[in-house]
């Protein structure tokens, strides 16, 4: 039999990365402070926009923490029960199954596996049973992740808030039940109390969210970090990204996972550059990226249909600051998570490309151009109207 060999590793812009063919970090430094808060036996949340890496990485540190020995960790995705919100029995169900089947592809032995079967019980109770169940059994201490956690809504979402919460606070008592859980999604834990029909500036002590210790956002790439995941292209292949290009992809990104990729994807497998990369590379492939209208950017367009988002983006491209009323600070902070946003102070958008991405494409942004011009659109005019929406070119890396 012909066993087929693996293609070479290239930047990955689809789905979570695979050590063996994309090039990625290791997931510990980005996130230091997720082993502190599992080694102590916590539940938190994990948030960050998509494609930013969320799912590579949690299944990189399940990997860790398989390895070590004495923990059983599992990250499975929650995804399949977005349509359920108002069905606790059948979202119940689909998480066990998908709990199941990602221990079934990890390749674990028999006795670390959860129970093949469902318990029996009310709707309501079964998912902690099952896990329960499991952690009685399992020989390892057992830590879960649940990706894509914010596709559950309403009464389902605050079922299984509810029973975890149970099973965390009776875990004194001898309860077997996972060690920690870690809640992973685009929410911070303000959102998942507005999904649930909470008051986000609200918490009491009976609350399902009081379990959580934490809430950490994976963060953008650092400029030292660009620097050693382009150079795992050059130990790979022999070409060098230069230290100006590492620079000019972080002043365009702002370390944005995708596009930090999406940038080097273009330049090594569509634009056929041979030897050294430079800036002006690095500027050919985000105007390239900008006009293929790929998914990830198409999306930004999708978000400004969603009231809050295009509420605060207009503001943004306005100039007006955020006021002191606190569901319009929430709408700030959810578009912040989006990262469609940075900075506290006076908001601006998340980074240069978006920026531009918008100036092209966003019928928001010409709305907000033909209400600055009165008069006909002179060139003049129009240029000044976009400084003043998005930036000086020295703002921007001096181009725009």
């Amino acid at each position: 039999m012909t066993i087929r060999t693996l293609p070479a590793k290239h930047f990955n812009t689809t789905g979570p990365c695979d050590p063996r063919r994309h090039y990625l970090l290791p997931p510990t430094p980005q996130l230091p402070q997720v082993r502190k808060l599992i080694e102590r036996d916590r539940y938190f949340v994990l948030h960050a926009p998509r494609q930013t890496g969320k799912t590579t990485i949690l299944d990189a540190l399940a990997s860790e923490l398989i390895a070590e020995g004495d923990t059983a960790a599992l990250s499975f995705s929650c995804e399949r029960a977005k349509i359920f919100s108002d069905d606790i029995a059948a979202t119940e169900a689909i998480l066990l199954d998908s709990l199941r089947e990602a221990a079934d592809l990890s390749g674990w032995l028999d006795e670390l596996l959860p129970p093949d079967s469902g318990p029996e019980g009310q709707a309501g109770t079964r998912f902690g049973k099952a896990l329960s169940e499991w952690c009685r059994r399992c020989p390892r201490r057992v830590v879960l992740f649940l990706d894509d956690f914010d596709a559950l809504q309403g009464t389902s979402l605050i079922s299984i808030l509810s029973q975890l919460r149970h099973g965390y606070n009776a875990r004194h008592k001898g309860f077997p039940f996972p060690a920690s859980v870690v809640l992973c999604g685009l929410r911070d834990l303000r959102d998942y109390k507005v999904a649930s029909g909470g008051d986000p500036a609200r918490l009491s002590p009976a609350s399902s969210f009081n379990i959580l210790a934490d809430s950490l956002r994976l963060g953008d790439f650092t400029t030292d970090q660009i620097a050693e995941l382009y150079d795992q292209h050059t130990q790979e292949t022999g070409q060098e990204f230069t230290k100006d290009a590492v620079h000019r992809a972080f002043e365009l990104t702002k370390g944005q996972p995708w596009l930090v990729n999406a940038l080097a994807h273009e330049i090594t497998s569509e634009m056929g550059v041979s030897g050294a990369i430079t800036t002006a590379q690095v500027d050919e492939a985000k105007e390239r990226l900008i006009r293929k209208r790929p998914i990830h950017l198409d999306a930004l367009m999708t978000r400004l249909y969603e009231p809050r988002v295009e509420r605060v983006i207009r503001a943004v491209m306005e100039g007006i600051l955020p006021g002191t009323d606190a569901y319009l600070h929430d709408e700030v902070s959810y578009v912040r998570n989006l990262d469609l946003i940075r900075g506290s102070g006076a908001p601006e958008i998340a980074n240069p490309i978006y920026r531009e991405f918008l100036l092209h494409h966003s019928p928001l942004c010409a709305d907000l151009l033909r209400r600055e011009q009165q008069g006909p659109f002179t060139d003049e005019a129009l240029t000044e109207a976009r400084m003043r929406i998005f930036g000086s070119p020295a703002q921007n890396g001096g181009r725009m």
